[in-house]
């Protein structure tokens, strides 16, 4: 190993998102049906600096859908992250509202999501071939919070076979 080699030990121990300050160097993405609130509980308590919600309807969040809350639930993290995902400026905004007002530190938008039942209803991933309305979203969506938002993202042509 030579003298300029890096020692992986230190890189991103600590970093921040908009003045939000991480520690480590792990993340736990989110994913459907496995990151729930046990599952981010544990990744947190093995070191994750923070941890993904499942995504989460912002349509059905927003009008007060019990299941989709439980998605949303953060109670006991350091970092509680909130993914939501929809196709209607006003139903994001009031989504992420609903996130903050549950503890929520950062809000991520999904952009990335190429499953047919989600691009089927024109959100995730179908928004990188709607620019206008991608733009929209993310408008309303920042401009309803005072925490960070983020965005996930992938290309519009990649799917899952």
């Amino acid at each position: 190993m030579s003298r300029a080699a890096i020692n992986l030990g230190t890189i991103c121990s600590e970093w921040q998102i908009a003045g939000l300050q991480m520690q480590g160097r792990a993340i736990l993405a989110p994913m459907s049906g496995v990151t729930d609130l046990g599952m981010r509980r544990l990744a947190e308590r093995f070191g994750a600096s923070f941890t993904f919600s499942e995504m989460v309807a912002s349509d059905r969040f927003a009008l007060g859908d019990a299941a989709t809350q439980i998605k949303a639930e953060g109670r006991g993290l350091r970092v509680h992250v909130v993914q939501i995902a929809g196709r209607d400026p006003q139903l994001m905004a009031e989504a992420a509202r609903l996130a903050q007002d549950l503890g929520a530190a950062l809000i991520d938008i999904n952009m990335g999501c190429p499953a047919k039942k989600v691009t089927g209803g024109h959100a995730g991933s179908h928004l990188m071939r709607d620019l206008g309305l991608a733009v929209a979203l993310i408008g309303a969506t920042v401009a309803a919070v005072q925490i960070p938002v983020t965005l996930k993202m992938r290309l519009a042509g990649m799917s899952i076979r």
